[in-house]
């Protein structure tokens, strides 16, 4: 997760021992009565067993596959790598930092907290910083080697940029309903490894602030 700022009815069965049952409660004749009258003519020919009507199985459902569990739990990041367009017209700079908080759930949504959240680079000899406050809401898919983020559905996270002069600007991230980020990632229990080609690193470790399920 590289936030870092961008510039069924009865069976058969069922019925048939009902009609019986409910015959045994019906009034009849006496017994003089019913052999003083003629047989009923036969007027039907017996039904063959083969003609019996075969229950119909219930058909087979499947459920989609959940997101695997090793990720689903709260973790803080304990080392992290981002590429970050820091100053105009120059290229891209590395900052390396850690502390986000994380949170993945079984539902497909996950948090990212910060903190005072420091990351830290150099440019021309100086040191340049900057400084993360606040919290995000994304969606979440992934297989067993890539997590997508599909949106960053809600953001507040408040990013302050210094260098030798001081603070030289600050900003508000905004939702990004078309994110569509792409990760690689190893996960091994308590910790996370997430990656990706843009040369963004980050080693996560679990903690106890949300289940574990994996």
């Amino acid at each position: 997760m590289n936030d870092s700022p961008r510039l069924a009815g009865r069976s058969a069965v069922a019925v048939l021992i009902t009609v019986i049952s409910g015959a045994v409660g019906l009034a009849v004749p006496s017994t003089a009565a019913v052999l003083s009258r003629k047989a009923p003519e036969r007027c039907c020919a017996a039904v063959s067993g083969t003609s019996r009507v075969t229950p119909t199985p219930l058909p087979t459902t499947t459920r989609p596959a959940g997101p695997p569990l090793c990720l689903i739990g709260s973790w803080r990041t304990v080392d992290e790598t981002f590429m970050i367009q820091f100053y105009t017209g120059v290229a891209k700079i590395r900052f390396t930092g850690k502390g986000r908080v994380l949170e993945f759930r079984p539902d497909g949504t996950a948090s990212e907290k910060q903190t005072d959240l420091v990351l830290t680079g150099t440019y021309q000899g100086n040191e340049v910083r900057m400084v993360g406050n606040g919290t995000s809401e994304l969606t979440w898919t992934a297989t067993d080697r890539a997590i997508t983020y599909p949106a960053r559905t809600r953001t507040d996270i408040t990013w302050a940029s210094y260098d030798q002069r001081g603070l030289i600007g600050t900003w508000t991230g905004q939702p990004e309903p078309a994110l569509n980020e792409v990760d690689d990632y190893v996960c091994s229990g308590d910790t996370v490894v997430e990656s990706s080609s843009t040369g963004y690193t980050s080693h996560w470790v679990r903690t106890s602030a949300y289940g574990t399920y994996g």
